[in-house]
């Protein structure tokens, strides 16, 4: 081969290489990411089937199915108090969860349980036959914990408390280490204001949650609001129950849709 023909060659073979990499997005090795399909669920578990309540267990004089949704309803008089409804499919550890949820009224203070552990039923007490204690995605109207990561409840005050270790909107916290610890923010993200008013009220909102290890991230919206590292020696749990819930005071409704779960290899 003359070396006329070998530099024609080189230059052809620098020119498709060129071009490969120009239409690379974003130029150069990196692939652009595609936005994430929040109805896509290939590959998920359908929590809810749009009509009954089969596959779930809670107070059924609260909890119901009304025009796809799961509805739950709160009175200022006499109180109802916390009422949750537990998915009876499994105790997922590592995890994605998607759904759609609606509040009205502006005490209405709802959350995702998760990880969760059964309280036992106190004699007497009905409602506390559903009560757990576990990592919760909380929400309220109020937006004075929406997209936090904390742990609830002790229902009538018994089992282990719940660690008052929090990781609110547009923080990374990892959590106290040991008895008489602080929590460690690691990173602040975003404004805790802004994230706020991306909770919507009155209307749809999607949630996406994300558990993998001891790491939790909490998403509203398509937005990140929350992360939660859980490097507690012993407090950190792995698998347990997950629920739906609503709490909160005064004449308050939360609407659940469009339920989904994908366990995480």
């Amino acid at each position: 081969m003359s070396r006329n023909v070998q530099l024609v060659a080189l230059m052809l073979t620098l020119t498709v290489s060129s071009r490969v990499f120009a239409q690379a997005p974003g130029g150069g090795r990196y692939i652009e990411p595609d936005p994430i399909n929040f109805n896509e669920h290939t590959g998920w578990i359908q929590m809810f089937d749009g009509v009954s309540l089969k596959g779930w267990d809670g107070p059924t004089d609260l909890w119901r199915v009304e025009n796809g949704m799961i509805v739950v309803e709160s009175k200022a008089n006499p109180p109802t108090g916390s009422t949750y409804l537990l998915w009876q499919g499994g105790e997922p550890k590592d995890f994605e969860f998607k759904g759609e949820v609606k509040l009205d009224g502006a005490g209405a203070n709802s959350g995702v349980q998760f990880r969760a552990t059964m309280l036992g039923e106190v004699p007497g007490k009905r409602m506390t036959k559903w009560e757990t204690r576990g990592y919760q995605a909380d929400l309220d109207n109020m937006n004075s914990n929406t997209g936090a990561l904390i742990e609830c409840c002790a229902g009538p005050r018994r089992g282990v408390p719940p660690r008052p270790d929090r990781s609110f909107r547009g923080q990374v916290v990892r959590t106290a280490l040991g008895e008489g610890l602080k929590p460690t923010v690691l990173a602040t993200f975003d404004n805790p204001d802004t994230l706020a008013g991306y909770w919507k009220v009155g209307d749809w909102n999607q949630l996406h949650l994300i558990a993998r290890g001891r790491t939790m991230m909490f998403f509203i919206n398509g937005h990140l609001m929350s992360v939660m590292i859980d490097d507690h020696p012993t407090m950190f749990v792995d698998h347990g129950v997950l629920s739906i819930q609503l709490e909160g005071r005064g004449d308050n409704k939360a609407s659940f849709r469009n339920l989904w779960l994908k366990n995480l290899p």
